[in-house]
C-alpha cells in the first residue's frame, strides 16, 4: 500500500549540491519524491512556517524566542529557500519511521552518523544556544500520520505550484 509523507529541506539544506544529495539519500531509501519545489523564503511563505511551527512555538518557553529565531533562520540576512516536499513509499515499513530513520535525530551531532542530519551537519544546541539560532538541522520530515496530512494540506499550495 503507498504511503505519503511531507518532508522540507530546510535553508541550510535547500543549498546545492546538499539539496541533490539529500535527496538522492531519500530515494535510495526506497522512498519517491513526488512532488518538490524550491521556494524563495518571503513573508506569505513565513506565515505557513509559523502554522508549521505552530506546535512548538506553543511548547517553547517565551525567553527561548522561537519565533526570533525562526525568522533569523528562514527570513533575515539573505535569500532562503525551502524546498517542502511530497514522499512516499510502497512497502511494508511505515513511512514515518522510514523518513524518521533516514533523516536522524533532530540534534545532527546525536544523530547516527547514516542518517541525513548525520552525514551532512555537525551542528548542536549547545552552539546554537551560544549563537542565538535554531539549530541547523537540515531537513523536516513528519513525525506521526497526523502531522503528515496537516503538513501536506498546509503546503499544498506551495507544492503544487511546480
Amino acid at each position: 500500500m503507498k504511503q505519503r509523507t511531507f518532508m522540507m529541506l530546510k535553508p541550510d539544506g535547500a543549498v546545492s549540491p546538499l539539496a541533490e544529495n539529500i535527496q538522492e539519500e531519500i530515494r535510495k531509501s526506497g522512498c519517491v519524491i513526488e512532488k518538490a519545489d524550491k521556494i524563495k523564503v518571503d513573508m506569505e511563505v513565513m506565515q505557513t512556517l509559523l502554522m508549521h511551527y505552530k506546535e512548538v512555538i506553543d511548547r517553547m518557553s517565551p525567553e527561548f524566542n522561537y519565533v526570533g529565531k525562526l525568522f533569523n533562520s528562514f527570513y533575515y540576512h539573505g535569500e532562503h529557500f525551502l524546498i517542502p516536499m511530497v514522499v512516499s513509499y510502497d512497502q511494508s515499513e511505515d513511512i514515518i519511521e522510514v523518513t524518521r530513520k533516514l533523516v536522524g535525530k533532530t540534534e545532527p551531532i546525536q544523530a547516527d552518523p547514516q542518517s541525513i542530519r548525520g552525514k551532512y551537519s555537525k551542528d548542536s544546541y549547545e552552539l546554537a544556544a551560544k549563537e542565538n539560532r535554531l539549530v541547523n538541522n537540515l531537513i523536516h520530515a513528519s513525525d506521526s500520520k497526523e502531522s503528515a496530512e496537516r503538513e501536506l494540506q498546509l503546503w499544498q499550495k506551495w507544492i503544487e505550484k511546480q
